[in-house]
């Protein structure tokens, strides 16, 4: 698969926007069911209030194009992309993870959002503003859908530049849990 151009990053906001599995698949292994049903909750008003702000604006657009302008897709013109529905549900992980488990738990998940937010605009299916508001839709709706968990939890994501004998280097990502007692 050639990665030239600005296919990759494309394709990296199209894989990442699913970045709330990952704490599903989390609260799922930890026994987390109270969490989970917060994030599918906060998915579900996420994605619901996107796709009914976007369709809005399509059919403002066949009445009204120039009040529906805020919506118009940079590439192909079409009155959908209002707001980013990738950067929406990207940015759910968040703002669940920074009211469920805190700050620091939420920062990977917020510089991984913002990535594809990054995709969205670098590929040009969206503005600026349209990804802005997708994540403001996408965090606001997960972080007061959830409540705050144990304090004692503690998630962190780290990362490593390993060296290997060939001298060559390997990245390695970590997802680590602690509890206090």
């Amino acid at each position: 698969m050639a990665m030239g151009g600005g296919h990759w990053i494309e394709k990296y906001g199209d894989v990442m926007q699913f970045l709330p599995l990952s704490l599903a698949t989390y609260t799922l292994a930890t026994q987390d069911y109270e969490g989970f049903k917060q994030l599918a909750l906060g998915s579900a008003l996420t994605l619901a209030s996107t796709y009914a702000v976007k369709y809005s604006f399509v059919a403002l657009s066949k009445h009204d194009e120039h009040l529906a302008q805020i919506s118009q897709r940079p590439k192909n013109g079409s009155f959908d992309g209002f707001p980013s529905g990738h950067t929406s549900f990207a940015f759910v992980a968040a703002g669940f993870s920074h009211k469920r488990y805190g700050l620091k738990a939420s920062l990977p998940f917020t510089l991984l959002a913002s990535t594809v937010g990054a995709s969205r605009i670098h590929a040009q299916r969206h503005t600026t503003a349209q990804v802005i508001a997708g994540a403001v839709l996408g965090y606001s709706l997960s972080y007061f859908s959830a409540d705050e968990f144990d304090e004692n939890l503690h998630l962190a994501f780290l990362m490593d530049n390993e060296k290997k004998l060939d001298q060559s280097y390997q990245n390695t990502y970590k997802l680590v849990f602690s509890y206090k007692f």
